[in-house]
């Protein structure tokens, strides 16, 4: 659920846009608060390159986005949001199997997460 609750963080908050203030991060009633919290206590350096990742993905800079998840996952290789975010690139930058496999780890490291179905489509959009 930790991870589910750092995917949530990552696409439903201000995280996407690299700006975060102490009112965006809302619970939903999706995520139970335990988990809300948990999700916040990523790994040194996490944060900063999801962050980083999203405002390149939103300034269209795949290369760079890409870059800075690959780092967050490096840093933190069992916190799906890095593997979300290397899907959304790979799919943009038409690499299908790399997105399929990418979100193939998002599924496995956040089983039941009803965000993520086995057909979703990952085509992209204006954020990860």
């Amino acid at each position: 659920m930790r991870r589910l609750a750092t995917m949530l963080l990552l696409v439903g908050t201000g995280a996407v846009c690299g700006c975060r203030s102490p009112g965006d991060d809302q619970p939903t009633g999706s995520v139970d608060s335990a988990t809300w919290r948990a999700a916040r206590d990523l790994p040194a350096g996490v944060a900063e390159a999801l962050d980083s990742g999203n405002a390149a993905f939103r300034a269209r800079d795949l290369e760079a986005a890409k870059r800075h998840y690959l780092r967050a996952i490096e840093l933190g290789p069992e916190e799906s949001a890095g593997w979300f975010g290397l899907a959304m690139v790979e799919r943009q930058l038409g690499n299908s199997a790399a997105a399929d496999s990418a979100m193939a780890r998002v599924r496995a490291l956040t089983p039941g997460a009803s965000l993520l179905r086995p057909d979703s489509d990952t085509s992209g959009g204006d954020h990860p």
